[in-house]
């Protein structure tokens, strides 16, 4: 479904039920607020630096900007850090107000953000930086990062905290391996 500038995908409808019908600490809408102010953070930051959007799409996995980002690595890499940014200022906000629910899901969503897992911000702030290159680093990079979520999936299985996490990690394991092997191959 298609409104103007907005995209909503049916697996982002259904993931969204989904969590609606198993969240029972009603912390769906504060991980939504928090996820509505990283991405303004991003919006802010590319209207400032000269970039446009085109289309925002709302899928299972997040939400997806389709821009045209600014000229220049570092306002490419800006752009990307300015999500987790907003996501640490609603932290701080949100904690001297006394909402640590809030505050809660904001850091996580930012920390989450920054891993080098590229299509995760802290992957795309390495390419823009990197300017594409050091391909077999950054994949190695990004693998090593998968195994760390991978490990602590395992950790929060074994321990009673569910299995989301390790989901996380092996399909962002997979695709980092299959990057990993691809820039090897063009090597």
């Amino acid at each position: 479904m298609t409104r103007g500038r907005v995209e909503v995908r049916d697996g982002f409808v259904v993931l969204l039920a989904a969590l609606w019908c198993a969240d029972r600490t009603n912390v769906l809408p504060l991980v939504l607020l928090a996820a509505a102010v990283h991405e303004g953070g991003h919006l802010l930051v590319l209207r400032l630096s000269g970039g446009r959007l085109h289309r925002l799409t709302l899928t299972c996995c997040g939400a997806v900007l389709h821009c045209a980002l600014p000229e220049g690595r570092f306002a490419r890499a800006a752009v990307c850090l300015a999500g987790p940014a907003a996501s640490f200022a609603l932290t701080v906000l949100a904690q001297a107000c006394g909402w640590y629910r809030l505050a809660g899901a904001s850091v996580l969503l930012g920390a989450f953000n920054l891993l080098p897992l590229p299509p995760l911000d802290g992957g795309m702030v390495l390419e823009h930086l990197c300017a594409g290159g050091a391909v077999t680093a950054r994949a190695a990079l990004a693998l090593l990062s998968a195994a760390g979520l991978l490990c602590c999936g395992l950790w929060l299985l074994r321990t009673g905290g569910g299995c989301w996490l390790l989901l996380i990690g092996a399909l962002i394991g997979a695709k980092s391996a299959k990057n990993l092997a691809n820039s090897i191959k063009m090597r």
